[in-house]
């Protein structure tokens, strides 16, 4: 026998209920579904006052003004052409770079024949970009150019020296104390020797002074001098003095530079600078 369903177990009570909500949720799904027309809704027309209008209308001229706005194309200089820039002028990547290239080593473009040559472009995309190029303007300033009087570097003081960028009070006398040791300059390489006179300093202060009254000097000969002479020279220590002399002894004179090439403190600048006051004979 087949046993009974589980709404057969409920009590009378409990089944009536069950009916009854069952009936009010059908009513209530077929009062929905009657009260719902479509067609009648998509009928309506949404209508609304003349101030919400008006703003509705200013507001689609404003995009549409917006929108001409960004897509005019306006006058601009083709040395500082951008990606964007070429795309709404319909330009290659490959001209651009080439554009870039050559200003990248300090060149313009001048002209509609520069921008041709320069980016290869044809005459037909000349002739269709002409109305958007502005090409810089090149003016030739008109300078008076006044001649600067230089001054002798070895009549100059220390606050003189101190005009030209880069030398300050210890530089300054460091140069003037040199010179005094050597009596005055005698080439404008001597400037290296003063330490801490970067290069970049010398080629300023050349730029103010100059090296023209050059001081008579006698040559000494190296095989004459004590040590203690030799020690005089800025460019020679005691014990370089020493190895000289040591030197000279051993083969009696010394006839050149090549003489001394075993010491190691005698290098190529110092034989340079040594040639201008010592010789041989």
């Amino acid at each position: 026998m087949k046993p009974p369903s589980p709404f057969y177990k409920l009590n009378k009570s409990q089944r009536r209920g069950v009916l009854w909500t069952f009936l009010v949720f059908l009513v209530i799904h077929l009062l929905i579904s009657l009260s719902y027309k479509p067609s009648q809704r998509n009928a309506e027309t949404f209508v609304v006052n003349k101030e919400t209008q008006h703003l509705i209308d200013s507001l689609k001229s404003l995009k549409i003004a917006s929108n001409k706005i960004r897509d005019s194309i306006y006058p601009f200089n083709p040395n500082y052409i951008s990606d964007f820039k070429a795309y709404q002028l319909g330009i290659s990547m490959e001209a651009v770079e080439r554009i870039r290239a050559y200003r990248a080593n300090g060149n313009y473009l001048l002209s509609e024949k520069d921008i041709k040559k320069v980016a290869g472009l044809s005459d037909a995309e000349v002739n269709r970009i002409r109305p958007y190029l502005k090409f810089p303007e090149i003016k030739k300033a008109k300078t008076t150019i006044k001649a600067r009087t230089k001054k002798e570097i070895n009549g100059a003081t220390a606050e003189a020296l101190q005009e030209v960028y880069g030398i300050g009070p210890v530089l300054g006398q460091r140069v003037v104390s040199l010179r005094k040791q050597l009596g005055g300059f005698l080439i404008k390489d001597q400037l290296s020797d003063v330490w801490g006179l970067k290069p970049e300093v010398q080629e300023q202060l050349w730029m103010h002074f100059k090296l023209d009254s050059v001081p008579l000097v006698a040559k000494q000969n190296i095989n004459d001098l004590t040590i203690a002479q030799l020690s005089r020279s800025p460019y020679i220590s005691t014990s370089l003095a020493s190895s000289i002399v040591a030197l000279r002894t051993q083969q009696d004179s010394l006839t050149s530079w090549q003489d001394l090439a075993d010491i190691a403190q005698m290098d190529s600048i110092k034989k340079a600078r040594l040639s201008l006051y010592l010789s041989f004979n």
